[in-house]
């Protein structure tokens, strides 16, 4: 299977019957078939220049003290960040088009960030369906009172990824004692036991990288595994993945299952839109998720010319400044 129509998602019996009532693209410029096309070539290439930041941000981090190192942990933790929007490509099966490969790059990437890659395929889906459903631990709620004080404090829980981290050390506790589908359903729908096994070991493996990483560091008296691991993550992924996420679905209709109404989109340059591997355009990738990422601006410009987004900023700084008037005003 190398994409996922637009209406029906299947992953082993995880989830399927996604409903859409959005008209696919089938204008005369490009075909819906075009759309959908995944060039391998072009994941290749992205995992390659990905690779070559991380051993140039390892590298740097190794041969620097103070603040340069404390920059280029920053730096590796953006690159993080950047994998992170890999690991969404891998979910939709649109970055290699063979779902056997795709779903190992994806576990690959995700492990030692703390996504458990089955998780987020599992949760993930459900937010296609409801947009309030996210697949990590934001402080939405937070930066939406009425005391600025809260809202800032809000905020600086959100960009730290507190919660986030947290719910992952809950998530090994529950793996190591076997209460991983127990969790699931708390949160509402359970996948099947193959889902279920794979996200417990997920878990187990983050809970033996941690384990291995601290007998590594007391056996040799080393903080090398800090500085190039935990550190990046804290203070490089955290941050810059909150910020890449924060405008899909901010003050957006979220109550509303209409993608033009419920997420926002960015124009941005190109170096913005590698970055966050074309995230920006993200009302084309809820309309229609079967879009391959490279051809989501091609195809946001179809549906732009049929009906402006109501949701939509000029550039990323644009949206960010706006951002933080409201987070001093609550003006928007």
């Amino acid at each position: 299977m190398t994409n996922l129509t637009s209406d029906t998602i299947v992953s082993n019996g995880l989830l399927s019957n996604i409903s859409s009532n959005h008209a696919v693209w089938t204008g005369n410029t490009v075909s819906s078939r075009a759309l959908r096309k995944i060039v391998a070539a072009y994941f290749v290439g992205k995992l390659a220049a990905l690779t070559g930041l991380l051993a140039l941000s390892i590298l740097g981090i190794i041969a620097t003290q103070g603040l340069v190192r404390i920059l280029l942990q920053v730096c590796l933790g953006a690159v993080l960040a950047h994998a992170t929007e890999l690991i969404h490509q891998c979910l939709h099966r649109t970055a290699t088009g063979r779902a056997s490969r795709d779903q190992f790059i994806g576990t690959l990437l995700a492990t030692p960030v703390g996504i458990s890659f089955w998780r987020y395929l599992s949760d993930h889906f459900r937010h296609h369906r409801d947009v309030t459903r996210e697949s990590f631990s934001y402080n939405y709620q937070r930066m939406d009172s009425a005391s600025v004080w809260t809202r800032l404090s809000g905020f600086l829980r959100h960009v730290s990824m507190m919660d986030q981290f947290l719910e992952t050390f809950r998530w090994m506790g529950a793996a190591l004692t076997g209460r991983v589908e127990q969790r699931l359903a708390q949160q509402g729908e359970v996948p099947n036991k193959a889902i279920v096994s794979r996200i417990r070991r997920d878990y187990l493996i983050m809970l033996l990288l941690l384990v291995v990483a601290l007998i590594v560091s007391l056996a040799f008296r080393t903080d090398i595994i800090i500085q190039l691991w935990l550190v990046p993550l804290i203070i490089g992924w955290a941050p810059v993945h909150a910020l890449i996420e924060l405008p899909e679905h901010w003050k957006c209709e979220t109550s509303s299952r209409d993608p033009r109404l419920n997420t926002r989109s960015i124009r941005a340059g190109w170096l913005a839109r590698w970055f966050v591997n074309n995230n920006c355009n993200h009302v084309g990738h809820h309309h229609d998720l079967s879009v391959a990422m490279e051809r989501l601006p091609d195809y946001e410009a179809f549906l732009m010319d049929q009906a402006p987004f109501k949701y939509f900023e000029e550039s990323y700084p644009r949206f960010y400044l706006r951002f933080c008037k409201y987070l001093l005003t609550r003006k928007y």
